[in-house]
């Protein structure tokens, strides 16, 4: 029995079912021969034909990196390359420290003279130089033209006070003696003097005071001072006067002054207290104050 009757007996047995498929099956292993020893290997056949190439197949996974190989031997040194273009100039450095001096070199040879400079300003005056010897008497000049009367050129007024009488800060210092007065007129209520005529007239004041800083315990050194003052037609600041020196409570000092000044017809004057206190007019010898106002032109 061949494998072909083995084929065709199986199929029969799965197409029928018959019970005794597998004995038949059996029975046919059962009568095949014992299975000979292997003959020998035959000659190899002739080579066939190299077949086609087949396709390339996909490409792999990249493996490890391997370990880095020893150095090459040094490769002969190659020419010389062209020169680089010139880079930008850096930046300036920071400066060095000062060197030592060097020798003085030879003097040069003289420059010719400059031109002259403009002149300078005029100098300061110098100081009035000591008076010269008097010279001699000249001759006597012609006699002048007969002068106004002075009876009616001349305004003038003197007055003083006698008494203690203290005068607050800002207000006119009184006088209650009219010595003399010819037109101009003093007003011993207000402290007003009332110049009649147009004119140029100079007033002398002599005051002695006190220091009487009622108002303030510390008694602060002060300087006492008064202003000649026009009130009509306008006020006006005619002079200033005050003490030489600081004064302290109960100190007593003096204060003198003088002024020309040109008045109107009607023009009225005072002297007022402007020591920024009270004070005390203090009879000295005779009297406590005293003014004298003359017309001069």
């Amino acid at each position: 029995m061949n494998q072909d009757n083995l084929e065709d007996i199986m199929r029969d047995c799965y197409k029928d079912k018959k019970d005794d498929c597998l004995c038949r099956v059996l029975d046919c292993v059962c009568k095949k021969g014992v299975t000979g020893p292997t003959g020998p290997t035959g000659p190899t056949g002739a080579t066939g034909r190299q077949g086609v190439t087949g396709p390339t197949g996909a490409t792999g996974a990249t493996g490890i990196q391997g370990p880095t190989g020893p150095t090459g031997p040094q490769g002969i040194t190659g020419p010389t390359g062209a020169s680089g273009v010139t880079g930008p100039t850096g930046a300036t450095g920071a400066t060095g420290i000062q060197g030592p001096t060097g020798p003085t070199g030879p003097q040069g040879i003289t420059g010719p003279t400059g031109a002259s400079g403009v002149t300078g300003p005029t100098g300061a005056t110098g100081p009035q130089g000591i008076t010269g010897p008097t010279g001699a008497t000249g001759a006597t000049g012609p006699t002048g033209p007969a002068g106004e009367d002075a009876t009616t050129f001349n305004s003038y007024a003197m007055v003083h006070d006698e008494t203690n009488s203290t005068v607050s800060h800002n207000q006119p210092i009184l006088f209650q003696t009219t010595n003399i007065s010819n037109k101009i007129s003093y007003n011993p209520a207000t402290g007003d003097f009332t110049i009649p005529e147009e004119g140029i007239y100079i007033i002398h004041w002599w005051i002695n005071v006190r220091h009487t800083d009622a108002d303030h315990s510390t008694c602060e050194p002060r300087t006492l001072g008064v202003e000649l003052h026009q009130f009509w037609p306008s006020d006006v600041l005619i002079a200033h006067s005050s003490t030489h020196n600081k004064l302290t409570c109960c100190d007593t000092g003096t204060i003198s002054g003088n002024a020309i000044f040109a008045a109107l017809p009607g023009a009225s004057y005072r002297l007022i207290n402007t020591s920024g206190i009270d004070i005390s007019l203090v009879p000295n010898d005779l009297y406590s104050a005293a003014v004298s106002i003359t017309r001069i032109v």
